[in-house]
């Protein structure tokens, strides 16, 4: 199936336009400045908060609650989300289901750090998002929480220097068996969590009756395994290859999410869902197109950074997710047109970051072109980009803010 797709969606990549997007807001140069300066604020806000979590502050629900006004606030007048899609991103449901997360998540393992949490909130929103397109209730399911949970776990193991590459090797094996339905002893604290979350889903779906589940969950790590050829094989695999395993990579991901949403899915269903996370992964790669090229990870982009300009490549980027997105009619939950408003909005951002932060990768015609749909001036951006801390981004700075604030409201 994952290969059918990857198939399907390499051969959409290639047809795509490599003509300029076409981004609904324009900002003159009175726009930016305005602009700049609610960052300014938003950033001394946030810095402030920062500081005061560092020495060790107590906070009033009142005064969390008006930290959050404050991003919300950002997000309105800095970055122009709509009303309606910060209703969809803060509802009193979204807010209920981040700290019901973050309180399950410390009572799972209290030595978690925050950013361990966030990068599980953030696939945890992703299928909040698919609950939502799918008419499904909003809610932290035993499956989504484990599934979420299941990568800060895998992602710092492998990411670990202290931990040998047979010692990888032997641990990515005994996971797949595991995903497989063998039963294991666990050999450490991490395989003992991790054995643990995969025991959470099969209480929810039974082997038996939702085979597809554990089919998408040896997909997903099947692909991951394989993207490792990207950083093995330098120079070795033909770009055709690289964009096949990235999109199996991403798209294989949020399959996954979605039968760990709603166990069953539609032939229609998968087909969205893997493009959808195959247009997620691209969109990965565009912001980290810098540290791959520096750790000798090939993807669509970084293969070639800095030898030929990247402006075809991202207009394919965007006219891929474009197509991708008009699948949305297969589904028929709530808020379609809003959830896709939202995406859309939120990719048009990240690429445009992207740009800004490593502009020599583009051609100098395109970085101006582009400059003139972001909300801030370029040079203003790489300015700042420090303080975008950890994930380099505005948008994700604010919203790992938010979780955070979230976090410490549901330790109160």
């Amino acid at each position: 199936m994952i290969q059918n797709y990857t198939e399907q969606y390499a051969g959409l990549w290639e047809k795509c336009s490599i003509q300029m997007p076409e981004f609904s807001c324009v900002y003159l140069k009175r726009d930016k400045h305005r602009k700049e300066n609610f960052l300014d604020q938003f950033l001394e806000t946030i810095n402030a908060f920062r500081k005061d979590r560092i020495r060790g502050k107590s906070y009033s629900e009142v005064e969390l609650q008006l930290f959050i006004s404050n991003i919300r606030d950002f997000l309105c007048n800095g970055l122009d989300f709509t009303d309606g899609q910060l209703e969809l991103m803060f509802s009193d449901k979204m807010l209920e289901i981040t700290r019901t997360f973050v309180r399950q998540a410390k009572a799972f393992d209290p030595d978690l750090t925050f950013n361990d949490i966030f990068q599980a909130c953030r696939n945890m929103w992703i299928m909040n998002g698919l609950q939502l397109i799918m008419g499904i209730p909003m809610q932290v399911t035993p499956s989504i929480f484990a599934y979420s949970m299941l990568y800060p776990y895998t992602d710092n193991l492998i990411d670990d220097p202290n931990v040998s590459g047979f010692e990888k090797l032997v641990f990515s094996e005994r996971f797949r068996n595991r995903l497989s339905g063998v039963k294991l002893e666990s050999r450490n604290n991490t395989e003992n969590a991790i054995f643990r979350l995969v025991g959470m889903i099969e209480n929810e779906y039974s082997r038996n009756d939702f085979p597809e589940v554990y089919h998408s969950l040896l997909g997903i790590h099947d692909a991951q395994t394989n993207s490792l050829k990207l950083l093995q094989q330098k120079n070795l695999i033909e770009d055709a290859e690289i964009l096949k395993i990235c999109l199996a990579k991403g798209g294989a991901s949020v399959l996954a999410d979605g039968y760990l949403v709603a166990g069953k899915l539609t032939e229609e269903q998968r087909y969205f869902l893997f493009g959808y996370g195959a247009y997620l992964q691209l969109l990965d790669d565009i912001q980290d197109v810098e540290e791959d090229f520096a750790a000798g990870l090939m993807t669509v982009f970084s293969a070639s950074v800095f030898r030929v300009s990247l402006d075809e490549k991202l207009n394919k980027t965007y006219w891929f997710g474009e197509q991708v997105m008009e699948s949305l009619e297969f589904f028929n939950g709530q808020h379609i047109e809003l959830f896709k408003s939202l995406m859309r909005r939120s990719m048009d951002l990240f690429v445009t970051e992207a740009i800004a932060q490593v502009p020599e990768a583009y051609s100098r015609k395109y970085v101006t072109a582009f400059e003139g749909f972001s909300p801030f001036h370029f040079l203003y951006i790489r300015k700042r980009k420090e303080q975008f801390a950890p994930y380099n981004g505005f948008l994700l700075t604010a919203i790992e803010e938010f979780a955070f604030a979230e976090s410490l409201i549901s330790a109160g």
